[in-house]
């Protein structure tokens, strides 16, 4: 189902009229948690979630510009490997500058046997589907809120979670960031490394978000946990292709509790958008080569989303009302192009209980798939 949403706001300081354009469609097949990504071509690449949420099917789809998605296609050839429970343990998606597709999720874990971190790619031009899935979390174990995969432009991937090491004592004080990476598509990927020797504390139940931006700079969002009373959102950098990473504080939360959030990363001209919840609200900041501003507050919701045109404007849409088993509603924000809020806003009810909403651009118009 598409509904168009209209809208024309003459912006403070503007000059003219800002003509603004979103879309809204529901995920094909009442699919859950959609995550897309642009392929070389541009071509909008879709992962979802079906069936049972504590053990659900990966679905992948494709389409083209202004066409329609395709026919669906499983990504995990062992059943009932994915959770849509919680809303963060979900699939995430990237594609190379080849056109492979790269899938990550978390596995359920039961019984003893420790959540799985399952990837899987489909290699452009490939007639036999997906890949059969592999666990790539090597000796780590503990594996809560989901992990996320990039690319770089040299068709490098790089996948990063959240675990404790074997001979760690129990506690979210203890956990670690761990990437592993792959320098040739994804066939092969090295022994798993720490990120940041030695600094740990993340937040059990919370997802993060990798990124890479254009200028080649890794990025990637976490929710900390050094404290039982410190939730704070922190943004690791590496310049260096992930040899190395230094991490800042941009999103401070005075909580003792884990929010289950999710967050994303968007490239935004030379510089990288993120958005995140904190203290129960959207907030969003611009991360370039000089000092981060401090960041703007949305309204209140969780599980955000975004994507910025080729003006620089960007959409941003997040959940509202939900909670545990509990669906609410859809809201959405406009930031122009020097990223102050507008006044092109919307909300529509029917956000499904474990679901989340994606962006994406199709010409200087935004598509939100909810």
């Amino acid at each position: 189902m598409k509904i168009l949403v209209s809208a024309c706001a003459c912006l403070l300081g503007w000059s003219g009229c800002l003509a603004a354009e979103v879309r809204l469609e529901r995920v094909p097949e009442k699919g859950l948690q959609p995550q897309v990504a642009r392929g070389p071509d541009g071509t909008v690449h879709l992962v979802c979630l079906t069936g049972n949420p504590s053990a659900s099917e990966v679905l992948y789809r494709s389409r083209k510009v202004g066409g329609e998605w395709s026919s669906a296609v499983t990504v995990n050839h062992l059943p009932h490997t994915a959770v849509a429970m919680g809303t963060i343990r979900g699939s995430q998606i990237a594609v190379g500058p080849e056109g492979t597709v790269h899938v990550v999720w978390n596995g359920p874990g039961a019984n003893g046997v420790p959540a799985s971190l399952f990837y899987t790619r489909l290699s452009c031009g490939a007639v036999d589907g997906f890949e059969p899935q592999r666990d790539l979390r090597g000796n780590t174990r503990a594996l809560d809120g989901g992990a996320s995969v990039a690319t770089d432009a040299a068709g490098g991937v790089f996948i990063l979670w959240h675990g404790s090491l074997p001979e760690s004592p129990p506690g979210e004080d203890q956990r670690r960031i761990f990437l592993a990476r792959s320098v040739d598509q994804g066939r092969t990927f090295g022994a798993v490394e720490e990120v940041q020797a030695g600094v740990s504390g993340v937040c059990a139940c919370c997802s993060l978000k990798a990124f890479v931006a254009p200028s080649g700079e890794w990025l990637a969002l976490y929710r900390a946990a050094r404290r039982v009373d410190q939730r704070d959102v922190t943004l690791l950098r590496s310049r260096d292709g992930g040899r190395t990473f230094e991490s800042s504080t941009v999103g401070p939360w005075a909580l003792g509790a884990c929010p289950m959030s999710s967050m994303a990363l968007a490239g935004s001209g030379a510089a990288t958008r993120g958005v995140w919840e904190a203290e129960g609200l959207i907030a969003t900041a611009l991360f370039g080569s000089g000092t981060t501003p401090a960041p703007l507050t949305l309204g209140p919701g969780r599980h955000p989303a975004l994507a910025v045109n080729r003006r620089g404007e960007t959409l941003v849409s997040w959940s509202e009302g939900t909670g545990w088993q509990r669906g609410g509603q859809l809201r959405w924000r406009l930031l122009d192009a020097s990223g102050r809020p507008g006044e092109v806003t919307g909300s529509a009810p029917g956000m499904p209980a474990w679901g989340s909403s994606a962006v994406f651009v199709e010409g200087d118009d935004f598509v939100v798939l909810y």
